[in-house]
């Protein structure tokens, strides 16, 4: 489908069941569509998304093993058509986890490195949209240019701006803070069609990696996709306003045009344990030096730091009261 909205002349693309831009229903839906319907296998802990097989019988979570459950959407589900390719290996992937445990700072375990037991290492194309689009950005801010002698002063204008490669997550096996900190660090140039093929040799995992479902119908999370658009622009139109301090900026958007690719992008996401408490770590599927997540703390140092700056203090304290005598 490539027709354009009736009331707003935004450009269809296939499988929308309305405007991604004003909400207006599509009114001739392709049969195919309307019938695609999936189920969904939902981890009830982590909330991970993976297409149900009754073949197979999953009872539980790839990533943390608890008890999924079975969702019926009403709209149709949405899967990427494009992908990343991973470029970090697994055996990549597990020193790139090691070594990231070992610089974890003075407050972690110093065996930490050593006796984390990885659990779990899975490869996971996480669902996202790429929006590009063009839109007259309407702005306010206050800055100090032309304040005389108040601090500020108001401004206003408004700009066209094309923004382009917009990652929104769609994703329920990550956060969206997640999906943030792994953005900026994937090449985008290098998409390919979800069933290519990469030669083999290269550091694509041999076990298929999941690739989730979207949570959402693109037209469904426009909301979401708004505010992403508008989260850029309020730094885009910062070189339209005049003065070098700036504050209180506000935007409104008004989407032109608007086009969207669904893609999954790679991550490794690993679950391991240290001494019998689970947790877990994040590794970008192109780039081995991206890794958080959460780790242990050694309270003990904690504890040490406080009880040691506590007795400097009464020391000082000690000190001052002993000179006042003499």
């Amino acid at each position: 489908m490539s027709d354009d909205c009736t009331r707003c002349a935004t450009l269809l693309e296939e499988g929308d069941l309305r405007c991604a831009v004003c909400a207006l229903p599509v009114s001739t839906v392709p049969a195919r569509v309307v019938e695609a319907r999936a189920r969904i296998l939902r981890c009830t802990e982590c909330g991970a998304a993976i297409g149900y097989d009754a073949n197979k019988q999953a009872p539980a979570c790839g990533f943390c093993g608890a008890v999924m459950k079975v969702e019926q959407p009403l709209d149709p589900i949405e899967v990427a058509r494009l992908r990343l390719p991973f470029e970090v290996d697994r055996q990549t992937a597990q020193l790139a986890l090691r070594t990231w445990l070992g610089r974890r700072g003075f407050f972690a375990p110093k065996t930490l490195s050593d006796e984390a037991v990885i659990e779990t290492l899975q490869p996971l194309c996480w669902a996202a949209w790429i929006v590009n689009a063009t839109a007259q950005v309407s702005w306010t801010a206050d800055s100090d240019a032309g304040a005389n002698r108040s601090s500020w002063a108001p401004h206003a204008g408004t700009v066209a701006i094309d923004f382009g490669n917009i990652a929104v997550p769609a994703s329920r096996g990550l956060t969206n803070q997640e999906c943030a900190r792994l953005v900026p660090y994937y090449d985008l140039g290098k998409v390919i069609g979800v069933s290519s093929a990469t030669g083999g040799a290269g550091p694509e995992p041999t076990d298929s990696p999941m690739i989730e479902s979207f949570d959402a119908q693109r037209s469904a999370a426009r909301a979401t996709v708004q505010a992403a658009i508008e989260a850029v622009a309020k730094v885009r139109v910062k070189s339209q306003i005049p003065g070098s301090n700036v504050r209180n900026i506000h935007v409104s958007c008004m989407v032109e045009r608007q086009t969207t690719d669904r893609v999954a992008l790679p991550a490794w996401v690993l679950a391991y344990r240290y001494r019998g408490s689970p947790y877990r770590a994040i590794i970008n599927g192109q780039r081995a030096e991206q890794v958080f997540g959460t780790s242990p703390t050694d309270w003990m140092k904690i504890v040490a730091l406080v009880v040691g700056s506590l007795a400097i203090i009464v020391a000082i304290i000690a000190l001052i009261v002993l000179l006042r005598r003499h």
